[in-house]
């Protein structure tokens, strides 16, 4: 599973992880040279100076990317391969400090580098036991030949690199699939939050359109009654026209809300199990009549079957074919395309339009955010929609690029032998 990498926070992180590092291997050196531990200090001074100078490049660095951090956990691993055989080789003890780089590549870097610098760890490691060693290391290597036989001496050194080996590697796995499922707690949460945040926004829309149907329904009679009346008793043709289209916008007032109040009241319909048959004959009926002739509905494969309350499930994948149907160009059809995939059933709303661009895809879906002229829409189509969908255990998803057109993919559970 892939993880987000936040270069900013993690540049800073490890960059005040290394000058603590540097400042700990300059007071271990002064802490040697005061005890009169002789220890090769070229080696400490050279390995300070190149970690200072790599410190201040990953700081300086325009775009800190995974690439540049890898490298720099890299290039400390040879640098604490060269320490370690200054000052003691493989006896130090301080060469655990190879599962603190293995550590780190595991919480910010990919599995690719983390084997990477495993395996630099681990080959070291292993350098230790052959590279030339400082002074310090001369009395305990004696100590050890002395204490058990040459050939003990060499099975004990192949035991602690394979040791090393194997720990490094659990180190680095474990570590990684704990971050990992840190990371898929976190996306949870997230999701949850947004959840969370957009049916407290379906809740106050709900209680909108409740005070809206209320407020709205008793004033709208009031002038349907006495438009209908004035009618009657208009003198001229085109006066009583005038009427006429007066009362038939209140009834579309009428119907806007009495569709407004239905679509964002969840649970009070019963979910029964739809047909792809079904349910392309109820979506064709709330389809503007004008543009009806423009809309493609592919046939739906047999085994198509979601359990939904079909009247919602209609107004909610109309909403999606009239943005659609406004955003493509004159004569370009709208196709809605029905298919299943395991357990999932698939409505995907394809246009031929312009395509939308990443930031306003991003906001797509937002209560009252609208690409619309004024006038012509409130943005609540596709947050209603969705709403909806993830009632039901579905999802709405849209994929969009300039110049590519728009595919609205919406996913609902299969309603199993309903088909």
């Amino acid at each position: 599973m892939a993880r987000a990498f936040e270069p900013d926070e993690t540049v800073r992180w490890l960059v005040r992880l290394r000058w603590v590092l540097l400042v700990g291997q300059a007071a271990a050196l002064a802490i040697a040279e005061a005890r009169g531990v002789h220890v090769a200090a070229w080696v400490f001074v050279a390995a300070i100076v190149v970690g200072a100078a790599s410190n201040v490049w990953l700081v300086r660095a325009p775009q800190p990317s995974a690439g540049r951090l890898g490298g720099v956990l890299a290039l400390d691993v040879g640098l604490l391969t060269a320490l370690m055989a200054a000052s003691g080789g493989a006896m130090n003890p301080f060469t655990i400090f190879y599962l603190v780089y293995i550590t780190l590549s595991a919480v910010v870097l990919s599995a690719r580098w983390t084997t990477v610098l495993t395996v630099l760890a681990v080959v070291g490691y292993g350098a230790l036991f052959v590279l030339p060693q400082g002074p310090a290391d001369a009395a305990p290597s004696h100590h050890h030949h002395a204490m058990m036989g040459e050939g003990q001496f060499g099975t004990h050194l192949q035991g602690m690199w394979i040791a090393f080996g194997l720990g490094a590697v659990l180190t680095g796995f474990f570590v990684r699939r704990l971050g990992q499922a840190i990371a898929r707690q976190r996306e949870q949460i997230a999701s949850l939050r947004e959840t969370a945040a957009r049916n407290a926004r379906l809740a106050a829309l709900t209680t909108l359109a409740a005070g809206a149907a209320h407020e709205l329904g008793s004033p709208l009679a009031t002038i349907a009654v006495a438009a209908h009346e004035a009618r009657l008793a208009a003198g001229t043709a085109e006066v009583g026209a005038d009427l006429a289209l007066i009362l038939a916008e209140v009834e579309r007032c009428q119907a806007i809300l009495d569709k407004m109040a239905a679509r964002v009241s969840r649970g009070l319909e019963d979910g029964v199990a739809i047909s792809g048959a079904a349910l392309a004959e109820k979506l064709r009926e709330h389809l503007p009549s004008d543009r009806a002739a423009g809309v493609a509905i592919a046939p739906p494969p047999p085994a198509f079957a979601v359990r939904a309350p079909i009247e919602q499930l209609a107004q909610s994948i109309a909403a999606l074919v009239r943005n659609a149907l406004e955003a493509s160009d004159a004569g370009a059809p709208v196709e809605v395309r029905m298919s299943t995939r395991g357990d999932r059933a698939e409505i995907a709303v394809v246009d031929r339009g312009p395509g939308i661009g990443p930031e306003t895809l991003a906001r797509i879906g937002e209560p009252f955010f609208t690409t619309k002229q004024p006038g012509r829409g409130l943005g609540l189509g596709v947050f209603l929609a969705r709403a909806f969908f993830e009632s039901q255990g579905g999802t709405l998803q849209l994929r969009s690029a300039p110049g590519a057109g728009t595919e609205a993919i919406a996913t609902l559970p299969v309603a199993l032998g309903a088909a």
